[in-house]
């Protein structure tokens, strides 16, 4: 398996019909290959329903990825969420309501809408979620992200960036 320059992930025929036959459901998954058309004559000789074509991708990668770049995969409530009044509330709920935690909240938002990055935010809520959900284990913390609050929030780490004084701006460079 790689990926092409637009990060679409290239399976083999074999590694597609391996797939198969250790009873992966592929159906309704856009799984592009490079060898289309031999899956495609293993699928029909082994009467295999599910078919896949590649459908090719017409432009540059860099207009593609450029066209792709605000498009998160996570479902509709979490693209429409106000991550600001979330995180208020998580702050809340998990009582830090103190000024040192609601301006650093405030500090660290203003950083990620100025990078242009609340939607990264709204994944990770969503991700971690999903992970909770499906009892995944997830880790304690590990290096510059430990510094953020609004991480620490949205349990991607453990560490109370606060409490320990670390500066976020080491996280958000």
């Amino acid at each position: 398996m790689n990926t092409n320059e637009y990060g679409q992930v290239m399976f083999t025929a074999n590694e597609l019909l391996d797939m198969i036959y250790s009873e992966q459901n592929i159906d309704g998954c856009d799984l592009p290959h490079v060898e289309t058309k031999k899956y495609n004559q293993f699928a029909n000789f082994f009467d295999i329903s599910t078919k896949n074509v590649f459908k090719p991708i017409h432009e540059s990668a860099d207009i593609f990825h450029k066209s792709k770049a605000n498009t998160w995969h996570m479902p509709e409530q979490y693209q429409k969420m106000d991550i600001e009044k979330f995180l208020s509330e998580l702050l809340v709920s998990k009582n830090l309501t103190s000024s040192a935690y609601t301006n650093r909240l405030i500090d660290e938002l203003e950083q990620f809408k100025k990078r242009k990055m609340t939607n990264v935010l709204k994944f990770l809520c969503y991700l971690m979620q999903t992970c909770k959900t499906h009892n995944i284990v997830t880790g304690v913390g590990r290096g510059s992200s430990v510094s953020s609050l609004v991480l620490h929030l949205l349990d991607v780490h453990q560490i109370d960036p606060v409490k320990y004084s670390l500066d976020y701006k080491e996280f958000l460079r």
